[in-house]
């Protein structure tokens, strides 16, 4: 059905939520006291580039010092917080059985990347990825599918999908003019209006569909 199968990563493979609202739990006191946001708040900090976020709530503060923080932070909570989804492994070993072309596109630097795909066990399961310090445009920008299908020699935009959990994910599909598929049990909500090419309850669903 479709020449290349492209998924973001965090609230889409990986449940990294709750790993984000306790490394923002504790970067609060330190860097902005007395201040704390709604949840659903943080829960948007999913997506964009993380040091364009840490200078929106952190304006004040050294940049660098808070990256610092936030990666070490973040690096201990992955531990604690994160998990794949269910469905996953099995999803990318079926997907390999195939041989169906897929990737990951995300806005996470490399470093970061490989310390999650190692985490979890899935370094060897992920053939290909584009991150956020390998392309020109981070996502909104169509800049990692448009990678993705030169790396795999895809040509029609048409029949690749891009699997996301949000509305910076859509808006990169549709900029790279490829079919967006969302996941149905992200906590970020997509526009009015926006139009979803499939729905995906669960990744048995998604395989059974697509295969």
């Amino acid at each position: 059905m479709y020449d290349l199968i492209l998924f973001d990563l965090d609230g889409t493979l990986l449940d990294s939520d709750q790993m984000i609202i306790e490394t923002f739990k504790e970067l609060y006191p330190l860097y902005r006291p007395g201040y704390f946001p709604s949840i659903d708040h943080i829960l948007s900090f999913s997506g964009p580039q993380i040091t364009e976020t840490l200078k929106k709530e952190f304006p004040d503060g050294d940049q660098e010092l808070i990256l610092k923080e936030f990666k070490e932070r973040s690096t201990k909570n992955y531990v604690k917080y994160s998990k794949l989804y269910p469905g996953v492994i099995e999803m990318l070993k079926e997907l390999q059985l195939k041989r169906v072309p897929f990737a990951v596109v995300t806005n996470k630097h490399r470093y970061a990347t490989d310390y999650t795909y190692k985490l979890f066990g899935v370094e060897n399961l992920i053939p290909f990825s584009v991150c956020a310090d390998e392309v020109k445009n981070l996502k909104p920008a169509g800049d990692g599918i448009l990678q993705c299908m030169d790396h795999f020699g895809v040509k029609n935009p048409q029949k690749v999908i891009y699997i996301g959990d949000g509305q910076i994910d859509y808006l990169t599909a549709k900029n790279a003019g490829v079919k967006f598929g969302y996941v149905d049990w992200s906590p970020r909500s997509l526009l009015e209006g926006s139009k979803v090419d499939i729905h995906i309850k669960n990744y048995q669903q998604f395989l059974e569909e697509i295969l």
